[in-house]
């Protein structure tokens, strides 16, 4: 697998972070990246699919650490 560009890791670092102080600084409910993640995977407000939301952030959570410890 080819390597990604750190111009563009950086970039897009800068941009998360741009985004995550915009909403903070608004202080409205539910602008930022985890609330709307959150929305997004049905844990809040809760949702039916609520059990799978929650079932892939914890695979995905596994999934990061064994490939930061392994690779």
């Amino acid at each position: 697998m080819a390597e990604v560009p750190a111009w563009l890791l950086a970039t897009l670092g800068v941009v998360i972070v741009a985004v995550e102080i915009a909403a903070i600084l608004t202080r409205k409910r539910g602008d930022t990246i985890s609330e709307r993640l959150r929305a997004l995977l049905g844990i809040r407000p809760r949702r039916w699919w609520r059990p799978i939301g929650i079932i892939t952030i914890c695979a995905l959570a596994a999934w990061f650490v064994i490939h930061l410890i392994f690779n």
